[in-house]
């Protein structure tokens, strides 16, 4: 697609600062801390402070980072979608930028899980574990029965009508209520003025990223959480019964990646657009099973 993302622009995020990197400007929140620092990747139409929770929950003990990345939230525009190449190179010079030294803790969710697989992979000694939170993996489409596997430009096919919209809008104001009443408004605006257009404009390559992943094992120590609750807005467009055996699925696929000693956890009451963003003590509980899977190594 040659369409670009447009930033929220008018208003400044009350926290962070923006960085250049390269010929774009990135929106980042950066706590110092106990090494390693902690890296947070969205999903699909997500922005940094959509994972302010987990963000403040676990940089009161160690070094963190959200961010923006290009195209999404305040950082700047680029023409979506992007190769998780693209988005893992970006991600690395953003990390030089702000002298992270020594490897990082990844914390990803869906497609942004799929990004920090990238990272892993093009950039191994920088990666010291991942934490994925219901991630899009290598083999999903292998993993799937064929009437649930996901077909090239599958993203730019769905209409999303006033109606989603308004469900979607009415769910965000559902899991914004325990953020900082300024970010809260941030966010909520920011959303309603994206109208659920970033989302599938960033995920319009998906069978190209299940290709530049590969279905082989995580490439890092990993910690998966799982969840297990039919998520609403995926409701929206497919059967419970679809979603529960898609579930199934990706429960074995990610059983079948999981590097020796690494983890899978369920969290049967999160769905998959929730999972980061109301779970904050269980994404915080998952960072420190990591510590437990990488001291055992």
């Amino acid at each position: 697609m040659d369409d670009s993302a447009q930033p929220l622009t008018g208003v400044t995020p009350p926290r962070g600062r923006f960085v250049e990197v390269e010929d774009r400007r990135l929106w980042a929140d950066v706590r110092e801390g106990p090494s390693p620092c902690v890296v947070f990747l969205p999903g699909s139409g997500e922005m940094g402070l959509d994972l302010w929770l987990s963000f403040d929950r676990l940089t009161r003990s160690r070094a963190g980072i959200i961010y923006d990345r290009a195209g999404t939230g305040w950082s700047s525009p680029v023409a979506l979608p992007r190769t998780a190449a693209a988005v893992a190179e970006e991600l690395e010079a953003l990390l030089r930028a702000v002298d992270v030294q020594g490897p990082v803790v990844l914390v990803g969710h869906s497609l942004g899980g799929a990004y920090a697989q990238r990272f892993a992979q093009l950039f191994p000694d920088r990666v010291a574990g991942m934490v994925l939170l219901d991630p899009v993996h290598g083999a999903w489409n292998e993993a799937m029965p064929e009437r649930l596997r996901i077909k090239p430009n599958a993203s730019t096919s769905v209409v999303v009508t006033d109606e989603h919209r308004a469900a979607a809008r009415r769910w965000r104001e559902s899991v914004t209520t325990d953020l900082p009443p300024r970010i809260r408004q941030l966010v909520r605006e920011r959303h309603v003025a994206d109208g659920l257009r970033t989302g599938p404009r960033e995920g319009a390559n998906f069978t190209e990223i299940l290709d530049e992943l590969g279905p082989g094992p995580f490439a890092a120590p990993t910690v998966v959480l799982r969840a297990g609750a039919i998520d609403p807005l995926q409701a929206q467009f497919r059967s419970a019964d679809d979603l529960r055996e898609q579930g199934d699925a990706l429960r074995h696929m990610y059983e079948e990646a999981l590097p020796p000693g690494s983890l899978c956890r369920e969290l049967p009451t999160a769905t998959h657009s929730d999972i980061a963003l109301l779970f904050s003590a269980d994404v915080a509980d998952t960072v420190d099973d990591l510590d437990e899977v990488l001291r055992d190594r």
